[in-house]
């Protein structure tokens, strides 16, 4: 897909990895871009709507909007999720359906719609994250918000439209606020990568029309090493769950 002159809708555009695909997609020749955060600031030529995606009215509302702000969509690129880091409790029903809705059942509903309401080829890019390939202690929701999109990938690229290019990203622990959000304290995954650097490869990935993309080299050397040698994943949780438990005694 060549990026320029193409109309983009972001979600969870206000911070962290949807900004800064925001930054990048605004110094591509004749871009549109509409970011979509439940509280969005202007940046740049950015157009801006203040949503809670987690409600299918929101998302209906969203592009439409979006497709009047632009005259089309080419491409969008669900980046609106968030986590917890917790141990889990099934008790509150709300608190399940809350990070599904956000991080599941809108983006899934947002490309039904996408594929509704165009004609022609579009492009729609899900964020997933490595909690979706292996779970650690103390995600276990997100980490299953996340295998469920990686579990929707794998079936869906055999039933997409021709018209759609249809990819997963896969970060790993992205340098962001969003750590911030999910806890106090937390104890942080290793490495840590920089937003830029993983909006610079979601965008290779797009150019090169590529399926899935793995934003660190070493995350997904990891995971092909653990498929000949399966110790470096098992000794990685084992390690996360010393962490999670200290974590757990303090607070």
């Amino acid at each position: 897909m060549n990026l320029e002159n193409k109309r983009y809708l972001i979600t969870g555009a206000s911070s962290g990895l949807g900004l800064a695909l925001v930054r990048r997609l605004l110094r591509v020749k004749n871009t549109q871009i509409v970011g979509v955060a439940r509280n969005i600031k202007p940046y740049g030529r950015m157009h801006i709507l203040s949503l809670d995606i987690a409600n299918s009215e929101n998302i209906e509302f969203m592009l439409d909007e979006a497709a009047r702000l632009m005259g089309s969509i080419d491409c969008i690129i669900a980046c609106a999720g968030f986590g917890y880091y917790e141990q889990f409790s099934g008790r509150d029903y709300g608190h399940i359906e809350r990070i599904f809705q956000t991080n599941v059942l809108a983006p899934l509903y947002t490309l039904q719609r996408f594929l509704d309401k165009t004609n022609g080829k579009i492009a729609f890019v899900a964020i997933s994250s490595m909690l979706g390939k292996f779970g650690l202690p103390g995600m276990a929701l997100y980490s299953a918000t996340k295998y469920a999109l990686d579990g929707f990938h794998d079936s869906y690229r055999y039933e997409k439209p021709k018209r759609l290019h249809y990819m997963t990203v896969y970060p790993i622990g992205l340098n962001t606020h969003f750590w911030e959000r999910i806890g106090r304290n937390i104890p942080l995954p290793r490495p840590l990568q920089n937003a830029d650097d993983a909006a610079l490869e979601i965008l290779k990935g797009l150019q090169n029309n590529q399926q899935q993309v793995y934003t660190s080299p070493a995350s997904k050397a990891a995971l092909h090493i653990n498929r000949i040698i399966p110790v470096f994943v098992p000794l990685y949780q084992l390690i996360s769950k010393v962490r999670f438990d200290r974590w757990l005694k303090n607070h």
